[in-house]
């Protein structure tokens, strides 16, 4: 029973458990439309490519959350511009903008006379989380909630029907927008919890596992979130008491779920069994 109980005793430990169920709700909300529009490559490039207004604002004294935010926003509007250019492709794009965003935060961080790690950012430092950090994280978390469910039907029709969904006046191109900011807005939350480059993994893995598991949009959210939160505070405890990196273990631990599920599904993933989500 204590092996339950111990690590909710202090309360920085209590906050820690508080940010990763957060993350464990937010997270799969969106990395639904992730994993069902292939755009995992784009959340691994927008978690690698805030490191540089992490860096930024760490060196400037400012909040490293409000940093991630602004530099998330700027990669949204150049991926936008960028994408323009039909001579380039969108995975291109992604890459180049991803990895020079990276390179940018490793120099400005490495630069720093501070003391400060670089894996501190990368890996998250989960136990140094504020109520200040919480609020704001809830706050962006509900709002990147409220707008999925706003715009559940022009995100489904976006995503299995491109061509309905521009003949009954959806704008793809404004989803496609909406969505590259609801990714920032969860590398933000993971920040702190798992890092900027974990927070791919909260993102996509549940989405990915629960997506093995449902029959219908509405399970695989559901799933996905019981399973982000369960990974999120299974993982947490289990570097309590294995006392490692926090944010490793939760991808540890979300990635051998993923495995599991994948084995027990098998069967049910065979050509004759398969049905389509919609």
């Amino acid at each position: 029973m204590h092996y339950l109980t111990d690590p909710f005793q202090a309360e920085f430990m209590q906050r820690a458990f508080l940010a990763a169920i957060i993350i464990g709700v937010v997270a799969p909300v969106v990395g639904t439309w992730v994993v069902l529009r292939r755009m995992a490559n784009l959340g691994d490039a927008m978690s690698h490519g805030t490191l540089a207004g992490v860096g930024l604002a760490y060196s400037a004294g400012v909040n490293v959350l409000f940093g991630a935010m602004g530099a998330g926003l700027l990669i949204a509007i150049l991926l936008l511009w960028f994408s323009t250019n039909r001579r380039l492709g969108q995975e291109t794009v992604i890459t180049v903008l991803g990895t020079a965003f990276f390179a940018i935060g490793v120099v400005v961080i490495s630069r720093l006379d501070t003391g400060v790690e670089l894996t501190h950012f990368l890996f998250g430092r989960v136990l140094t989380v504020t109520w200040g950090d919480i609020w704001l994280n809830l706050a962006l978390g509900g709002a990147a909630v409220l707008v999925v469910l706003v715009l559940f039907n022009e995100l489904r029709l976006a995503t299995f029907d491109h061509v309905q969904a521009e003949q009954v006046g959806v704008r793809v191109e404004l989803v496609q927008a909406i969505l590259v900011l609801l990714l920032a807005v969860v590398v933000v939350i993971s920040l702190r919890a798992v890092g900027t480059i974990m927070a791919v993994t909260m993102l996509v893995t549940p989405s990915a596992s629960a997506r093995l598991l449902a029959r219908t949009l509405r399970q695989m959210t559901l799933i996905g979130i019981a399973l982000g939160v369960a990974e999120g505070v299974g993982g947490l405890m289990l570097s309590y008491h294995l006392d490692s990196a926090p944010g490793a273990t939760i991808g540890l631990v979300a990635a051998g779920v993923f495995a599991i599920v994948f084995a027990i599904t098998l069967p049910r993933r065979m050509p004759h069994h398969h049905r389509p989500l919609g």
